[in-house]
């Protein structure tokens, strides 16, 4: 029964003013911090919850290619690529053992993307990014977690609810 259906039955009948309980979901429950896409398809009602339940959250599209490649098109169209190059940095700046290296590659993801005016900045916090420059010299692995969680979170906040609503997001969850 569609929702027309449901509510024009509700209103025939006097049974219409009985509380109704309330329609089990077998929706993935939303961690702290996670987006959780619903799993009903709009045109046509069909339930998808095993395809759409691999992409649901953020952090499964960042580890996945394929969800990269569809995340990284929609955020060229909304000029934001550049958080997911700032993202990868980070993480190959944390997985480099070497000090010297880590610290050119420092002063490297600092001018590219936290400086002031650097032509792919980040939005920051003041604090978030005086902590950066306060320890760029010793380059520290841990340098970028703060800038890191920043952006990952207005990422979960911001752009991914809006992406999840593209097309390019249903060819990815195999809606499309």
């Amino acid at each position: 029964m569609n929702c027309f259906e449901c509510l024009k039955s509700r209103t025939d009948s006097p049974d219409h003013l009985k509380a109704q309980p309330a329609p089990v979901s077998s929706a993935p429950a939303a961690g702290p911090g996670q987006t959780v896409v619903g799993i009903e398809r709009a045109s046509g009602g069909v339930s998808q919850p095993k395809r759409q339940a691999k992409f649901a959250y953020l952090e499964e599209v960042l580890k996945s290619q394929k969800g990269m490649v569809a995340l990284r098109e929609y955020m060229a169209t909304v000029q934001q690529e550049h958080v997911l190059d700032f993202l990868e940095d980070v993480r190959r700046y944390r997985s480099e053992s070497d000090a010297a290296a880590r610290a050119k590659s420092a002063q490297t993801i600092f001018s590219s993307y936290l400086a002031v005016c650097a032509e792919r900045e980040l939005s920051l916090d003041k604090p978030v990014r005086d902590a950066v420059v306060a320890g760029l010299s010793e380059a520290p692995p841990h340098l970028f977690d703060a800038a890191e969680r920043s952006q990952l979170e207005e990422l979960r906040r911001d752009v991914f609810p809006r992406f999840l609503k593209t097309p390019l997001f249903e060819r990815l969850a195999g809606l499309a």
